[in-house]
């Protein structure tokens, strides 16, 4: 009976290796959500109306982007909000805006600095700008700015019913994976951006940011990331298609740049004339 018992717990290990193993790689493999987002406006169309305001947003929707991201924090009342700086200093005034509960928040004037027809623009919640996109044909790139606050955010995208629109982006490592544990139907892109100085051109670091790049998504298990574009080069876009990610890009501004990263094979760029971008776009047509 001992010696059975023995086999009996033997095999029982073994299986339960097998199905952990399996697991794991069926979790690997899993299909994973990736949009077509081509011309996406940075903080909304900011070169003609004031960052992550819903005039921006209203203003990309005309442009004619298909994508509109938005940066978020969350306010010491547990409201999500948009603004690109925790410290709002640079476009609207003193203090920590994750500290503040959101009816102080928008107190702020978001809007002046950028002219006097936004004057009295506020900051958006993320409620807000959800619902100004939802009827469009522009769709949300959430970028969480603040550790801690995934469940807060995917709870207003479910709300509004935009879990299969929305895409979700981050520098944090940590913040991706928890959004992958959280929602893993979710569209979910990692930002990556490097000073190349005396490290030699794009193109010279092709191989090594291939190498990071690839062996980092399988760790995340994303199928999107979201570059700096100076560090693209032809070599790189090539390499990381080939291991099936798919290479967005960021801030572009030039409309030859533009031109070149789409003959590249660059999915979408964030920029902030989406304008300019749906023209390149149109031309770019058979």
């Amino acid at each position: 009976m001992q010696l059975i018992r023995r086999k009996f717990f033997g095999l029982s290990l073994v299986t339960l290796m097998l199905l952990s193993v399996f697991s794991v790689t069926a979790a690997e493999t899993q299909p994973k959500t990736v949009h077509v987002r081509i011309n996406v406006a940075h903080r909304g169309n900011s070169s003609v109306a004031p960052e992550n305001t819903l005039a921006a947003y209203r203003s990309a929707i005309e442009a004619g982007a298909d994508g509109a991201e938005c940066d978020v924090y969350r306010s010491a009342d547990g409201v999500v909000f948009l603004s690109h700086d925790r410290l709002p200093k640079r476009t609207m005034g003193d203090g920590d805006l994750t500290t503040m509960p959101f009816e102080q928040i928008r107190q702020f004037d978001a809007g002046s600095w950028k002219g006097e027809r936004f004057k009295g623009e506020k900051v958006p919640s993320l409620d807000e700008y959800l619902q100004l996109l939802k009827d469009s044909t522009c769709h949300p790139v959430v970028e969480i700015k603040q550790t801690g606050i995934e469940a807060n955010v995917l709870k207003s995208i479910r709300k509004n019913g935009m879990t299969n629109v929305t895409t979700i982006i981050a520098f944090n490592e940590g913040v991706v994976q928890e959004i992958r544990r959280l929602e893993p139907s979710i569209c979910v892109a990692w930002l990556y951006s490097e000073n190349l100085k005396d490290k030699g051109t794009a193109e010279e670091n092709a191989e090594r940011l291939a190498d990071l790049f690839i062996e980092r998504c399988r760790k995340l298990d994303v199928a999107v990331i979201d570059l700096a574009h100076h560090l693209l080069s032809p070599k790189l876009v090539k390499s990381l298609q080939a291991a099936n990610i798919h290479v967005w890009t960021w801030t572009v501004n030039d409309e030859a740049a533009m031109k070149r990263y789409l003959d590249w094979g660059v999915e979408s760029i964030t920029t902030d004339k989406p304008a300019l971008l749906s023209t390149v776009l149109k031309e770019r047509k058979p």
